[in-house]
């Protein structure tokens, strides 16, 4: 993944702590040192990802934090540690290699 999506990412998240709800259309115009495709890119992969929330009012879009305790990780793109995958096929009987 590119630095630039990563920083797009970023901007939305700091955008999104300073305004609990934003338009999508206002994030892209607020945020001139972002193309379009890299901030809806961000949005999009953040979305899939459950870190924010994207609905629909209208013709609009709107984004917000998802409340979440532990998304950092995932918002890297970070897998999960090998001991616990590990673990919780050892939980269900599963056989995997290490």
């Amino acid at each position: 993944m590119s630095i630039a999506i990563l920083e797009a990412e970023e901007a939305v998240l700091n955008m999104l702590h300073r305004y609990e709800v934003l338009e999508l259309e206002d994030l892209i115009i607020s945020r001139p040192d972002f193309s379009w495709a890299q901030l809806f890119l961000a949005v999009d992969r953040l979305s899939r990802t459950n870190v924010i929330a994207l609905s629909r009012s209208g013709l609009t879009y709107h984004l917000r934090l998802l409340p979440h305790g532990n998304r950092l990780g995932r918002l890297r793109g970070d897998e999960e540690p090998a001991a616990r995958r590990v673990w919780e096929a050892d939980a269900c009987g599963i056989d995997t290699p290490v």
